[in-house]
């Protein structure tokens, strides 16, 4: 049984090591470098001024002119230079310009370039297009799939915007920066690997299998260590009675080290 448990355990050991050693530089990574991500914050730093001047309807007001009733949740910020007001969570159920009263019904290729130009602060003239039919890796999430399609805006300098033609609004920014740390940290730490994560119900099975059988290694070694330990002293040392002397092949007779250095 016991050599059993050690095969056991070293054979998982040696699969997984790789695995498991990946996790360690991965999460010191992640400890200063995230996922990339728009956050509120990060939103709120690339809109343009709100000016209350060019706000003419009241929310109630524009919530009428949509035929929204009790919107659960309501914001007044910019689009595209202009002050709007977006009714509902994720998606949008309505949005309403503040200036004019014009309900917005969709965006535009033109539109959507325009606020990823914005967003960047590059020329929109620079920027190579791409309409994503399917995730890539910075948009694995299936938050994403409710805010499709969505257009990627790629720069020269590295910049990469995700517009959705949903609500017009960016959901997701990369730099070579961000992307960098995103390989060297997320992507391995939570095995992010775009042909495994697009089908969520197999990466989750991963990842609790992996976890689950690397949890098992670590409790064999235990078992075995608590097993192999000898509380006697003359076999604390790899796992044989200490040799107090011999004789060697012309005759002579030798001590060992540790017996040496008792007779001393």
């Amino acid at each position: 049984m016991k050599q059993s448990l050690i095969f056991v355990h070293r054979w998982l050991g040696v699969v997984l090591c790789l695995l498991f050693l990946l996790w360690f530089p991965s999460g010191f990574v992640m400890m200063y470098w995230d996922y990339p991500s728009v956050r509120p914050a990060d939103r709120l730093a690339h809109l343009a001024a709100l000016d209350p001047v060019t706000i003419k309807l009241s929310p109630a007001e524009a919530a009428a002119k949509a035929e929204v009733e009790a919107p659960a949740l309501v914001r007044l910020t910019t689009f595209a230079g202009r002050p709007i007001y977006r009714f509902g969570g994720r998606g949008d159920v309505a949005v309403v310009y503040a200036d004019t009263g014009e309900e917005r019904i969709d965006v535009s290729p033109e539109l959507m370039r325009r606020v990823a130009a914005a967003w960047s602060g590059q020329p929109p003239g620079l920027a190579a297009v791409e309409s994503l039919d399917d995730v890539d890796q910075w948009t694995l999430q299936g938050v994403y799939q409710a805010l499709g399609p969505l257009s990627k805006f790629s720069w020269p300098d590295g910049q990469q915007v995700y517009v959705s033609a949903a609500s017009g609004e960016v959901v997701q920014y990369t730099t070579r920066a961000t992307r960098f740390w995103a390989y060297a940290g997320a992507i391995p730490h939570w095995l992010y690997f775009t042909p495994l994560r697009k089908h969520g119900s197999q990466w989750s099975r991963v990842v609790i299998w992996s976890s689950g059988i690397g949890t098992l290694a670590v409790c064999l070694g235990i078992v075995v260590g608590v097993w192999m330990y000898s509380p006697a002293r003359a076999y604390r040392y790899e796992g044989a009675p200490e040799a107090c002397s011999g004789v060697g092949g012309d005759g002579s007779r030798w001590l060992s080290p540790r017996r040496r250095k008792r007779l001393h």
